[in-house]
């Protein structure tokens, strides 16, 4: 066998096999230099953590993929060409022995190419600080699952093209791989999800093993390491591995069809998959799949007529959600019904009284209508429940289950969905709670710890687990991705920075964030959205920027004076620091038009009509003038003028 692998990498001498090694080992290093600054660099602005230059950089793991294709046919292909079958063919297991030095020589080239990547990564990790040992592990296993072996079944598919199809054929096959295995293939896989269904766009992708997703990087998640991604690499193995059993002429069978039929078990283990967050195109992306369900189930909003004074919750967290929720319940009336909400992904096993007798439902989509037996009234229901979130996902690499989403019943039917986004609200009135969890990731709860799990009086509980860690930040308790963590100096400047801004109009937010926890959880699939919510017990936040947070309790001391919100928010960007001189160079003196839209936030200002005209007012008046009167409007409960009136007075009062 070692005469067998050194005769193998001698073949190297090829020229086309010597050309495409070099050309692999050349492209990794332009593709990570692009992400690494310096000369070949293509942002002009640095990374603020390692986790968006890891995920630009393993998004081109499709090349490294079709050099080991290539190169896998190109090697393999010589064993007819150069009689090597001939030559070995007659020993013992001669073919197979062949066939298995070429594999072995092709594994230790997709070693290398891993290596190659990981190696940038983790400089990646020193330069822009922030990397934890949980997150080294996550990017470890992402560098297996999407190049080592994806270049590996590349390699096995290359060898099987060589013993099975002729020069031309395996070209086109070839190409067909290479597209399939593309972002390219996402159109195509929308097409078959509308037309042939979510389990025929789903079959379709068992090809696209290397990393698909583009986008930044969910910092509470990390890189989707689920176990149905490694069903999905097995399969190809197995399957591989039986073809290429039959290809070596060996006499006994049975391992290739061993082989195949675990493969079909870990096709299985990949189509029946539980909770994940799937960002990559394709029929599974999470978010399409809530945005094609909802648009056919549109969500219900009506407060419930009845109290819960106790939720009992019992969770267990694997691959999916294993729930018990036990509530006490107060109605007056006799034989009513009783409305909650629990997320459709979680499928109703269970639902009884406290005595353990069955209670009739009605259940449609999130929402379920509970009858009471005739002439009783419910005082206690048991929920028993299983499946998945959706983006409230649940699963062994990591949890976000967040107060006010139905992975445990709310009283009432409350939107899970609203307007391409999931939103974030405080349910109902304080209960008393108590929570035991098991979970094969580090979790932290907005509960406090009791005896057994956790208990406490408040409105929602949260989970975050996963990748994230709790610790003080400028006063703050801030519960968050690990990376999100390191950077939360950065987060929490800005935020400070919006909240002296706002203090020079006569807000005080200077103890706000600082009264209880705040969970920070990255959701970056969405645009739109409130960007926190207050429970009686702890803040939840999703965001980055921060500053997002400081204008929000603008608008709730605002509530009622929308017109002067729009005026506060304008003048609040010129008095930040962080966005004074974009709203100075854009928005002060010669008013520039609206591609400054970009650079700083006007949606709360009430757009480019609000802004240009305090910009010429402080042209006009200068600063401090403008911003005395901005806070006698502001102070001024009997002032109705609207955001334009005020705007146009202080001009004319300018020319006059």
């Amino acid at each position: 066998m070692k005469r067998l692998v050194c005769l193998t990498v001698q073949r190297f001498r090829k020229k086309s096999l010597l050309f495409a090694g070099i050309l692999s080992l050349a492209a990794a290093h332009f593709q990570c230099l692009s992400y690494l600054g310096g000369p070949f660099s293509k942002y002009a602005v640095e990374a603020v953590n390692p986790s968006m230059v890891n995920a630009m950089t393993l998004s081109y793991s499709l090349v490294p993929f079709l050099f080991c294709l290539f190169i896998g046919y190109e090697l393999s292909e010589g064993i007819r060409a150069e009689n090597l079958q001939e030559t070995w063919g007659p020993a013992q297991n001669g073919l197979g022995r062949v066939i298995a030095a070429h594999l072995l020589v092709l594994a230790g080239f997709a070693l290398l190419l891993t290596l190659q990547y990981g190696a940038y990564n983790i400089y990646a990790c020193i330069r822009y600080q922030g990397a934890t040992v949980g997150y080294g592990l996550n990017l470890l296993g992402a560098h297996l699952l999407y190049l080592f072996l994806p270049c590996l079944v590349a390699s096995c598919m290359g060898t099987a093209l060589a013993l099975f199809a002729g020069r031309y054929t395996a070209y086109g096959v070839m190409v067909l791989i290479g597209y399939l295995s593309s972002s390219l293939f996402a159109e195509l896989l929308e097409a078959v999800n509308v037309f042939g269904g979510r389990a025929a766009g789903r079959l379709l992708t068992l090809f696209t093993l290397p990393y698909q997703d583009r986008m930044i990087l969910d910092e509470d998640y990390g890189f989707g390491v689920e176990g149905y991604r490694l069903f999905r690499v097995a399969f190809w193995l197995l399957l591989l591995a039986g073809l290429l059993w039959l290809g070596c002429r060996l006499r006994r069978r049975w391992p290739a069809l061993l082989c195949g039929g675990l493969a079909l078990l870990c096709a299985g283990g990949f189509f029946f998959r539980g909770s994940a967050l799937v960002r990559e195109d394709g029929p599974d992306r999470t978010s399409d799949v809530l945005y094609l369900y909802y648009s056919e189930n549109p969500a219900r909003d009506q407060p419930a007529d009845f109290t819960v004074n106790s939720c009992d919750l019992k969770l267990k967290i694997t691959d999916r959600l294993k729930g018990m929720a036990a509530l006490t319940v107060e109605k007056n009336e006799v034989g009513a019904d009783c409305r909650f909400t629990l997320y459709h992904g979680y499928k109703l096993t269970s639902l009884t009284d406290g005595a353990g007798n069955p209670l009739d439902y009605k259940r449609e989509g999130d929402y379920l209508t509970v009858s009471p037996p005739a002439g009783e009234r419910l005082e206690q229901l048991v929920f028993q429940y299983r499946g998945e979130g959706g983006l409230s996902y649940s699963n062994r690499q990591a949890v976000f289950l967040p107060a006010g989403f139905g992975y445990y019943p709310l009283e009432g039917w409350v939107p899970l969905y609203e307007d391409y986004e999931v939103p974030f609200a405080a349910v109902g009135a304080e209960k008393d709670f108590t929570l035991q969890v098991s979970s094969s990731c580090p979790l932290e709860v907005s509960l406090p710890p009791a005896e057994k799990g956790y208990a406490g009086r408040t409105q929602g509980v949260t989970l975050l687990g996963g990748l994230v860690t709790r610790g003080d930040c400028g006063g703050m308790e801030l519960v968050s991705a690990s990376l999100s963590h390191q950077m939360g100096t950065l987060f929490w400047d800005e935020y400070q920075s919006r909240v002296d801004a706002a203090a020079q109009l006569g807000f005080d937010f200077s103890q706000k964030l600082k009264d209880k926890p705040v969970f920070l959880t990255d959701q970056s699939d969405w645009v739109d959205y409130t960007p926190f919510v207050e429970f009686s017990d702890h803040y939840l936040c999703r965001v980055p920027p921060m500053r997002w947070v400081a204008d929000e309790f603008v608008h709730q001391a605002l509530a009622d004076a929308p017109e002067k919100e729009k005026v506060a928010q304008t003048a609040i960007l010129l008095l930040d620091e962080r966005t004074r001189k974009a709203f100075e160079v854009n928005c002060v003196g010669t008013g520039l038009p609206e591609p400054m839209l970009g650079v700083i936030d006007l949606d709360r200002c009430g757009g480019w009509e609000v802004v240009q005209p305090f910009g010429e007012a402080v042209f006009q008046l200068g600063e401090e003038p403008v911003i005395a009167q901005v806070k006698a409007y502001l102070a001024d409960g009997t002032d109705a003028r609207t955001a334009l009136e005020f705007l146009n007075d202080l001009r004319r009062g300018a020319e006059g």
